[in-house]
């Protein structure tokens, strides 16, 4: 996991300059990769899933409509133990409202189509790299399907009914029975994920647990869906109906021996609350994943992370500001199935009026490609945060009332918090993520710790559904706004604009007031809908309201309330080199993804004009590849009037990716980055940098 090391370091002194004594340094470093040498499967402490390998030139593709409910179990199990050397078999839904080709066809994938007269061949091609099956039968339980499938990943094998084995028989398939679970005569679900639990679970992978329904009593049920993930990682598979407490005791043993900050969920429960506040009891985090389809494919795609530059934030003035946040990104299947075809299909409105989607940070490894598909056509409006409440979905505080799921803090261990949080500032630097909303409240204690280990976060936002009124919002550490939601989940027009009516007509106009909405992504308020809302706030209160993306909202509020705000945002933040002619305004332009590069190794410098005094209080640089090349020795020098100079901080043998400085007692309008190369033919190179201060 990558990690904030924080600790005070006493520079020396540097020419012209004074003891950089105030300065404290945030380290962010990647812990080193730990791989399943047999496998080949990289998985770094702290990330979600493992890294899979490029997919192949052509994918074997076979259609969920062509198989059966069993079938799936199988094929899902097959995909899952072939991919996790190399992705080569695809699975995707006809049904799907994208499109069943759409994402195929965005990645470029080649496909060799397996109707459903040929589908065993797709078993026969891959037999080799299999050591068998295990049997199950689901008439006994459909819950033996889990078993099945958590036995099998850890035997190499894959699972099958009695009929399916003597399909792949009448195929010409001879593979071994590696375990026979008709033997055992377990029938319900505490029965046989006990059993679980005592035989397979120890050898289970514990950074994962998928929970998936399988059966289709009361609703649909889950057959294939992230089960390749299983099948691939070894993790096990479970459906424990979180409103029977009995059963959810059960789960709670599992998720019990998982670690906050290194595990998560994929899939869903039985109900949203009941599941989502057991996990979070943890410090687990869930991604919903019940409908998302082979995701050790997308997860084998690019993972270089186009982060989109942020434009500038406007001016502060005295107006209703308003953040708008169309949610449901927590949601894996949401951005691979209705975002798609709601992106694409109100493409002509966005771009006119600030956005705020909710995406999983998490998409960085279990689908690059969806993730850079949305960044890539994004528009300048268009701004990302993260889905409830971090790096998958988790519900620290409860305030809706559900039978089985009690209202009231859910995740109360310091802990468990410190993982979550953690793990979660892993994935706001890897996804370049800087505001979150959080599913519903969170504690003082939790808010705390957002705002130790969050570095990269801006603000949250946080809710309740009126069952607990007492949600508040409030700055930690003078750093982090936790804005409480004036709407926590608008599902009509109606609703959100006589809101906003009335908050604006009860405004005072003594000073900015900032108002943040939650809008419902499957319903009324699309894009279309926020843009006439715009037009009709501006029509009856003309120059009085503004639409603002979240990471502007956050840093006007930090303005207006004389905290310390992003100075690299505003517009009146100039940058120069003395290497000229190379493209410096990329520092400033909010992606690590954009890299300002000398034209020539050596010494060099940055120099930021921020228009005015300013009392600075942190300092950012992201550095661009490999940090110990590019900016081994460096120092931060301020100053008030572009002269006389004082170092405020000094590295030699920078080997960080990031160098994050809290600065004390230091104010200046002007700062300059150093660069040294001593002997070095390397050019220096930034990716991005940040300075914070406020007047």
């Amino acid at each position: 996991m990558r990690g904030w090391i924080t600790g005070v370091g006493v520079m020396s002194l540097a020419a012209g300059g004074m003891a950089a004594e105030t300065a404290s340094k945030n380290r962010y470093t990647p812990y080193a990769p730990v791989v399943n040498q047999a496998e080949g499967l990289p998985w770094p402490k702290g990330q979600a899933i493992p890294t899979f390998a490029t997919p192949a030139a052509t994918l074997d593709t076979l259609t969920a409509q062509d198989l059966s409910k069993d079938e799936l179990i199988t094929f899902s199990a097959l995909q899952g133990r072939v991919n996790r050397k190399q992705p080569r078999i695809l699975i995707v839904d006809g049904r799907a409202e994208e499109g069943a080709f759409t994402w195929a066809d965005t990645c470029g994938f080649s496909r060799k189509m397996y109707e459903k007269a040929g589908r065993y061949e797709v078993v026969a091609k891959f037999a080799r790299e299999i050591d068998g099956v295990v049997l199950y039968d689901p008439a006994l339980s459909p819950h033996y399907r889990n078993l099945a499938g958590t036995v099998a990943a850890q035997s190499n094998s894959i699972p099958a009914t009695p009929e399916i084995y003597e399909e792949m028989k009448k195929a010409g398939l001879h593979l071994k029975v590696t375990t026979d679970l008709r033997e055992l005569k377990y029938t319900t679900p505490i029965e046989i994920y006990g059993y679980m639990l005592k035989r397979y679970w120890p050898k289970s992978e514990k950074r994962l647990l998928v929970s998936a329904k399988p059966h289709d009593e009361k609703g649909g049920g889950d057959y294939y869906h992230t089960r390749d993930v299983a099948a691939a990682t070894g993790a096990a598979v479970v459906w424990l109906d979180t409103r029977v407490p009995e059963e959810r005791d059960v789960l709670r043993k599992f998720f019990g021996d998982m670690k906050a900050g290194e595990g998560i969920a994929l899939g869903w429960y039985a109900t949203e609350r009941t599941g989502i506040t057991t996990a979070s009891e943890f410090g687990i985090g869930t991604m919903p994943a019940d409908f998302y389809v082979s995701a050790t494919v997308y997860a084998g795609t690019d993972h270089k992370i186009q982060i989109p530059p942020v434009p500038k934030k406007p001016a502060l003035e005295n107006k209703v500001y308003v953040a708008v946040f169309i949610s449901d990104g927590d949601n894996l299947q949401y951005t691979q199935h209705a975002l798609r075809k709601n992106w694409d299909k109100f493409g002509d409105s966005r771009g006119k009026v600030p956005l705020n989607w909710t995406i999983q940070p998490g998409l960085v490894d279990m689908a690059p490609a969806i993730l850079n598909y949305y960044y890539g056509k994004a528009t300048p409006l268009d701004c990302f945060v993260t889905g409830p409440s971090g790096l998958g979905y988790m519900m620290p505080t409860n305030t809706l009332i559900e039978p089985g799921a009690p209202t009231g803090e859910s995740l109360k261990d310091p802990a468990k918090m410190d993982g979550y949080t953690r793990l979660t500032e892993t994935y706001l630097q890897r996804s370049g993520l800087r505001v979150m909303t959080i599913w519903d409240d969170a504690s003082p204690a939790l808010r705390k710790a957002y705002e130790k280990n969050c570095r990269n976060l801006y603000g949250a936002t946080v809710q309740n559904f009126k069952d607990v009124p007492s949600v508040a919002g409030s700055v930690e550490n003078g750093r982090v706004r936790f804005d409480k939601l004036v709407i926590p989940y608008a599902g009509s027009y109606g609703h959100i604009s006589g809101s906003l009516s009335g908050e604006v007509k009860r405004w005072d106009g003594k000073a900015p007031l900032f108002l943040s909405y939650q809008v419902e992504a499957w319903g009324e308020m699309r894009a279309p809908r926020v843009i006439e809302l715009r037009d009709q706030m501006a029509k009856d209160f003309p120059g009085k309201v503004e639409f603002v993306r979240a990471d502007h909202y956050f840093n006007l509020y930090a303005e207006a309330h004389g905290l310390p705000l992003n100075l690299a945002m505003a517009a009146g933040t100039t940058v120069t080199t003395s290497d000229e002619g190379t493209n410096t305004a990329v520092v400033l332009d909010g992606s690590p993804s954009t890299i300002w590069a000398a034209s020539k190794p050596g010494k060099q410098w940055l120099g930021f004009d921020l228009g005015e005094e300013r009392r600075l209080t942190r300092c950012v640089i992201r550095h661009a590849g490999e940090a110990a090349l590019n900016t081994r020795d460096f120092a931060l020098q301020a100053s008030s009037d572009g002269k006389a100079w004082k170092t405020i901080y000094l590295q030699k043998g920078n080997k960080d990716n990031v160098t994050d400085v809290d600065l004390q007692a230091v104010s200046g309008r002007y700062l300059k980055l150093l660069i040294d190369q001593p002997g070095s033919d390397q050019v220096a190179r930034i990716a991005d940098l940040e300075i914070y201060g406020m007047k």
